[in-house]
């Protein structure tokens, strides 16, 4: 009599273990969900509440009438919420460096190290203080790495640009992006 109860009892464990809650993220297929527009903020032109690891949280919404995990859903958008979804975007700190004022300072004053002391980087602006922007090449060199904002601010953030303007949007590849047929 012991042995079927134990025997009944490794049975119900394996049973209510393969029974697993429903996970919306992963059951809902495309065309099942939207997700909300990020909130662009009119003056930096960057999405608001970006953080700083450059994602922004926006809410995902069941289409009505759809059924995930064994749930219809109706018509009230309120009722229809599953999940928030991480999107990328352009992190702008309070500082709000300027593109424009960035690359105006690199164009006239790049020989002095100015446009280096603006973006945060004192040592590099001194050193071009002290040798005329390294012999005027640092100038140029340094102009064209802002003109295609490969040098950014100091504190991790995104240029400040208060009109829809170039923005650039850099292709990095790592180990992630790595495939092996």
């Amino acid at each position: 009599m012991r042995s079927w109860s134990v025997t009944c009892n490794i049975v119900l464990v394996l049973a209510v273990s393969t029974i697993s809650a429903c996970d919306v993220r992963t059951e809902a297929r495309i065309g099942q969900y939207y997700c909300a527009e990020p909130q662009i903020s009119s003056d930096t032109q960057a999405e608001i509440n970006c953080t700083k690891e450059r994602l922004v949280s926006v809410p995902c919404y069941a289409v009505p009438s759809v059924n995930i995990c064994n749930m219809t859903y109706s018509d009230n958008e309120t009722d229809n919420f599953l999940f928030s979804k991480q999107l990328p975007c352009r992190y702008v700190n309070g500082q709000q460096y300027s593109y424009s004022a960035a690359l105006g300072l690199s164009l006239f004053l790049g020989m002095f190290g100015i446009d280096r002391f603006y973006l945060g980087y004192p040592a590099i602006g001194l050193v071009k203080l002290c040798t005329f922007g390294f012999f005027f090449a640092g100038q140029l060199v340094d102009f064209l790495l802002i003109l295609i904002q490969y040098v950014t601010p100091s504190d991790e953030s995104d240029y400040y640009i208060p009109f829809y303007g170039p923005v650039l949007h850099q292709l990095m590849d790592d180990n992630g992006t790595f495939f092996d047929s």
